[in-house]
């Protein structure tokens, strides 16, 4: 899970509607779930302008939304390096990136051709279906654009905080050096401090 961050924000830093998703990744903390009801996660979409007040959502529809969150997770950690080893367990699912490939062909888009530029829009009417089709659309304008590859997760295991990557060389591997980094760096010396005294890492 998601551990508590000097910068533990909701607020992401990523541009334009891709900070939609680094935000809904990062509904999941330690402490609680922003979307962990139908009531919540149309909050969220509403506050987002993603769907409006008179909205509602179906527990099924709110299960689907963090099946997409997960997959989500699961897909921007494909955009850092490899995660560091831990005694903690990981954050991410590994069955996630799957259920989110089966999921997906359930929330169809279209192109609209109307407007100009043309652009994906959502075909379902439902609208808490059309908000979770613009989170995929949000991730098809960012390949477009050149921006997914900079949305990460973090490289420590037992966080996998979502964070865009504003880097030059787009090398940034963890949410927080302070916290995440300097963990993984503290393991590193312990491991090594433990073999060179000839005792047995387990």
């Amino acid at each position: 899970m998601v551990g508590p961050r000097p910068d533990n924000d909701p607020v992401g830093t990523a541009p334009g509607r891709l900070r939609w998703i680094e935000e809904f990744v990062n509904t999941r903390r330690a402490d609680r779930d922003d979307i962990a009801t139908p009531a919540q996660l149309v909050g969220w979409f509403h506050a987002h302008d993603l769907v409006n007040a008179a909205a509602s959502a179906t527990a099924r529809q709110r299960d689907r939304a963090e099946c997409i969150r997960e997959g989500l997770r699961a897909l921007i950690a494909g955009n850092n390096a490899e995660p560091v080893a831990s005694p903690r367990p990981d954050g991410l699912d590994p069955e996630a990136a799957a259920i989110l490939a089966e999921l997906a062909p359930s929330l169809p888009m279209t192109l609209d051709v109307t407007g100009r530029p043309p652009q994906l829009i959502p075909a379902s009417a439902d609208p808490i279906d059309a908000a979770m089709t613009r989170l995929l659309i949000a991730v098809a304008e960012a390949v477009a654009d050149d921006t997914w590859s900079r949305l990460k997760a973090c490289r420590e295991p037992s966080c996998r905080w979502a964070y865009y990557d504003h880097s030059r060389n787009r090398r940034r591997t963890w949410c927080s050096m302070e916290l995440c980094g300097n963990r993984a760096k503290a393991r590193i010396h312990h491991r090594r401090s433990t073999l060179d005294s000839g005792r047995v890492v387990s």
